[in-house]
């Protein structure tokens, strides 16, 4: 038996316990002296072997034997590893958190001047976290870390000079500070303070071409926001000629790093297509990436090509999906289209109402427009004139001529020939065929307005152009007076050719469908 043993042993089939245990990797040459000058008290090297156990350098990674370390070295006020300490222990990275002790060190390091510590104490300071909130303790630190040359305390203190926090407003000092930041080459900096030269922030001029120089270089290395940005200068001429293509460019590079807006926009100018080949598909692509991220004018635009079959297979179901999803996070085309399809079905009226009602309400003037219709169909006559007057007074013709039918006929307000005139002109003179027709029967009879058949005959003819029957048969009255006033021949016996004033009942007018509706928007 012992000889079969020993044979095993010898096979490595059989290991002892001493063979378990692994002995530790031997230290690589420049941490093993590290050790021996930390284990004879020098704070430097104790900082290192608190890094090398911390990082996994040279050694398994050990935070416990980190902290030791980093500890050791923190009580003889060496400022890194007062540092690196606190980072632990307010992070509680694999070790105890203990934020108070962390914070305690690392004011320690701010005040010895260490910049890492003094911009990280006052970002505590500011957020309030771990520390009661301070503006003017961030201030304190930010200062300290600027005036060391850090160029994201310099971003960082601009903005509270800008806005005030902690220190007296000073847009001077804040674009000073901000200049200084951005020509160290901070991204952030001169993302900032592009956005001041191009928006005229904080008191500063608008300047398109500094904003454009700002805005380039802090898009070249690699800042998003700067790319959506310098893609606006492109498109609208800021500081440069127009540029489509150019600005396409940079819209890409901001959409491939996730930026829905830039997915948005770069989604509406391949479906308009503004500086690439018109391609709804690709539209598609970019307005699903946005809104599955819920950008609420890429939900809205992608249920518009859905509905409308544009780059994909037509699907209201899907269209529907989209346009809730836009609605859901408020955004008014959104609603307004949610509920165009909604109102299709008896079933669902009552929520497309509700819908129509949230968009007008956010002063949509098609949903005011539309919503009004509705409730006069609803005999909610009140409600109806507020909406349609809203949407007349931006200018929606159809809310106009349907305005123009209620004072005409006297219906929820007070009957008044002259004030329909006015609301028929305006829409009239804005293409509505429907208002064209009613001015011109106002014209024709003298109400509200001094009788003028040549007037009438016009907007008579311009509404039969656009294929509208009601004017076709006035016109063609107009013209059978003109002709037998000419000829001294009486008018042929028989019902009245000239089309009646309009019906009290409801406007004349019936809105535009859904399909033609204002739909799709840009970014603004």
């Amino acid at each position: 038996m012992n000889r079969l043993i020993l044979a095993l042993l010898c096979a490595g089939f059989i290991h002892t316990a001493q063979a378990q245990t692994a002995l530790p990797a031997p230290l690589p040459d420049f941490l093993r002296y590290y050790q021996m000058a930390a284990e004879r008290g020098d704070p430097e090297a104790q900082m290192k072997m608190g890094w090398a156990y911390d990082k996994g350098d040279g050694v398994e990674r050990d935070a416990k034997k980190a902290v030791d370390w980093y500890r050791r070295a923190a009580l003889q006020n060496e400022p890194t590893a007062q540092y690196n300490l606190a980072l632990l222990l307010i992070e509680g990275r694999d070790v105890p958190k203990d934020a108070a002790t962390g914070v305690d060190f690392l004011t320690r390091a701010a005040s010895q001047n260490l910049t890492l510590a003094q911009s990280f104490l006052a970002s505590l300071y500011e957020q309030g976290r771990e520390v009661a909130k301070s503006d003017a303790e961030a201030v304190k630190w930010l200062t300290r870390a600027a005036n060391n040359g850090d160029a994201a305390a310099m971003n960082n203190l601009a903005l509270k000079y800008a806005r005030g926090e902690g220190v007296a407003r000073d847009p001077a000092q804040a674009l000073k500070l901000m200049k200084a930041a951005a020509q160290q080459g901070n991204a952030l900096a001169q993302l900032n303070l592009g956005t001041m030269y191009r928006e005229g922030l904080e008191g500063t001029p608008v300047d398109f071409a500094e904003a454009l120089t700002w805005l380039t270089r802090a898009a070249e290395q690699g800042n998003v926001a700067a790319q959506g940005k310098l893609g606006w200068m492109h498109l609208k001429g800021q500081g440069t000629e127009a540029n489509p293509k150019e600005a396409v460019k940079w819209f890409v590079l901001a959409a491939k790093e996730g930026d829905t807006d830039a997915q948005t926009q770069l989604g509406w100018m391949a479906e308009q297509g503004l500086g690439v080949p018109k391609n709804e598909a690709l539209a598609l692509q970019a307005y699903t990436e946005a809104a599955g991220r819920k950008h609420p004018i890429a939900a809205n635009n992608l249920g518009t090509l859905y509905r409308d079959g544009r780059g994909v297979k037509a699907d209201p179901v899907e269209a529907a999906r989209w346009f809730r999803v836009a609605a859901d996070v408020g955004d008014a085309m959104g609603q307004y289209n949610l509920a165009t399809l909604l109102e299709a079905s008896p079933a669902t009226v009552d929520e497309a109402l509700g819908w129509y009602r949230r968009a007008a309400d956010q002063n949509l003037s098609a949903a005011q427009s539309r919503l009004g219709w509705l409730l006069l169909e609803r005999s909610q006559d009140a409600d109806a004139v507020k909406y349609l007057t809203r949407a007349a007074e931006q200018n929606d013709a159809q809310a106009q001529n349907n305005l123009g039918v209620l004072y005409e006929s006297g219906r929820s307000v007070e009957k008044n020939p002259a004030t329909a005139a006015g609301w028929y002109r305006r829409a009239a003179e804005a293409g509505d065929a429907a208002a064209q027709n009613n001015l011109g029967a106002l014209l024709r009879d003298g109400h509200g307005v001094p009788q003028n058949l040549e007037k009438a005959a016009e907007w008579f003819k311009r509404a039969s152009e656009q294929g509208y029957a009601k004017a076709m048969l006035n016109l063609g009255a107009v013209y059978e007076q003109q002709a037998r006033a000419a000829s001294g021949k009486p008018r042929l016996a028989g019902p009245a050719a000239s089309v009646p004033a309009p019906a009290t009942s409801a406007p004349t007018a019936i809105p535009l469908p859904a399909m033609v509706a204002p739909v799709a928007q840009p970014l603004k």
